[in-house]
């Protein structure tokens, strides 16, 4: 794909745009007696602006309450207010939590949102409630009390995009999600979460990047709505852990700013024709039915090998990164329909067999995670259940060694927690292999590290200033013989 930064959003993506704000605005006002959203916290993917030639920042606009000012070449230079009368509703303010990629690729249209924001921010009264100047003077206020000048306060107060610090891609926090006796709590995932991504990317180039700690948490004050385009069906909630990361990560710091748990809406552009918004917990349950809990699709799967098991070992993990993202979006129902499907085979597909013959690493990692997931309180699952669980990947263990991943070798709490539901001789036999499997990660690990001061070693046994000198002298050397043979010929031709 290639695009026209500067003409996005194009015409077509404008329409859409101000449609899936609407509908944005109808299903919240659905969901809560006919309120509508105060602030609405987006994200911007570098894929979907250019398959979608910008409807999310049509939509970010619409929002607002501006709509773009086109050149007569049709690039999109400047915006202007529309009217409350035309609007017929009040200004609703946002927040951009922007990917690497999109801020790399279109920082200009990041600059035309910010200033946007400034112009309705400045706006007096109206007939209608302007949520984005009511969000200003908040921020503004709250920077104060948290120890900022009222001169930097007033600076800092409409802005509303931020990515990653130090110009960093992701936001740190997928290690921490999946290392389960790594926190407690999940405001230690939010902390991280609006450390990593609390950079301002303004219009200014002198606050391009900017960190200041409390701005992103006092941005997002008041949000009532998470959005997450989504432009295709190459990935899904589910399937891509880039969204539990960026869209979860959102609503998780959201729900620990405000004290309440946000609406997720996927931006569903799949079909161009007919754009449509959903609710994260519907698209959630559509997947798992028609993906990891669909036989035809199971059966195909088992058709295609290894990578199809780290496939179904990816969608539970995902899903567990759901469970700890927004809770509410992942039912006991799901994963006791996974347990059905995975650990008791009840469809009769042969999944055990499946597993064993083509990635026996992949069975215990989705069993692992389905194992923490009840430590961590998120499924209440039954006894017999766990004890299925436990016995199932114990199991592989002993019969395979231990894959260690993040779940299988390095929790140790989670190991402890499965052991506690084997009986002796079985716990004996798992111990031992995580334990033989955790010495050889640890000695190949040492190892790396040896070779590693070898080779470096081997390659530079000079001191910096000699390594320096070196080749220093020996151009010297070919200097001087130069001049040698240069002075021989003229003298030969004399």
């Amino acid at each position: 794909y290639s695009i026209n930064a500067e003409a996005t959003p194009t015409e077509s993506a404008w329409e859409k745009g101000k449609q899936l704000a609407r509908n944005t605005i109808e299903e919240y006002r659905r969901r809560h007696h006919d309120s509508i959203p105060r602030k609405v916290s987006y994200t911007f993917w570098s894929s979907e602006f250019v398959e979608t030639e910008g409807v999310t920042i049509a939509q970010v606009l619409y929002m607002l309450g501006v709509e773009p000012v086109r050149s007569q070449f049709g690039s999109v230079e400047d915006v202007r207010l529309i009217p409350t009368s035309e609007l017929g509703r009040p200004r609703i303010d946002v927040v951009i939590q922007t990917s690497g990629q999109f801020r790399d690729l279109a920082a200009s249209r990041l600059a035309l949102i910010s200033k946007a924001v400034e112009l309705v921010a400045s706006l007096g009264k109206e007939d209608q409630e302007n949520y984005v100047a009511a969000g200003s003077v908040a921020t503004e206020k709250e920077l104060v009390e948290q120890g900022l000048s009222p001169k930097e306060a007033r600076e800092l107060a409409n802005v509303r995009i931020f990515g990653g610090v130090n110009g960093m891609y992701g936001t740190g926090i997928q290690e921490m999600v999946t290392s389960g006796d790594k926190w407690e709590q999940e405001k230690e995932i939010a902390d991280v979460y609006l450390n990593n991504m609390g950079a301002a990317y303004t219009g200014k180039q002198e606050d391009w990047g900017r960190f200041v700690k409390p701005l992103f948490r006092a941005a997002l004050k008041n949000t009532d709505v998470v959005v997450q385009p989504r432009q295709n069906n190459t990935w899904g909630a589910l399937s891509l852990d880039h969204v539990y990361e960026f869209m979860g990560g959102l609503t998780l710091s959201v729900r620990q700013v405000t004290g309440k748990d946000p609406e997720a809406y996927f931006n569903d552009l799949r079909n161009r024709h007919k754009t449509r918004v959903q609710e994260l917990k519907q698209a959630i349950g559509v997947e798992a039915r028609t993906t990891i809990l669909n036989p035809t699709y199971i059966q195909e799967q088992l058709k295609e090998g290894q990578n199809a098991a780290n496939g179904i070992a990816e969608t539970i993990r995902n899903t567990y990164g759901w469970n700890v993202m927004k809770p509410s979006a992942i039912d006991k129902e799901l994963w006791d329909d996974i347990y059905a499907t995975y650990v008791k085979d009840e469809k009769n597909l042969g999944v055990h067999e499946f597993f064993r013959e083509n990635n026996p690493a992949a069975l215990q990692e989705f069993t692992a995670v389905m194992m923490e997931t009840a430590r961590k309180g998120m499924w209440k699952a039954t006894p017999e259940q766990l004890k299925a669980i436990a016995e199932l990947h114990a199991k592989s263990v002993a019969e395979f060694g231990a894959g260690c991943s993040g779940f299988v070798c390095d929790n140790a709490k989670l190991r402890s927690f499965i052991g506690e539901r084997l009986d002796a001789s079985d716990k004996k036999a798992y111990e031992e292999k995580v334990a033989d499997a955790r010495e050889v990660s640890i000695k190949d690990a040492q190892k790396g590290q040896r070779l590693k001061k070898e080779t470096r070693s081997s390659e530079d046994t000079s001191s910096p200033v000699t390594s320096y000198l070196l080749p220093a002298g020996v151009a010297l050397v070919v200097i001087i013989l130069i001049l040698f043979l240069i002075a021989k010929r003229r003298k030969g031709k004399e």
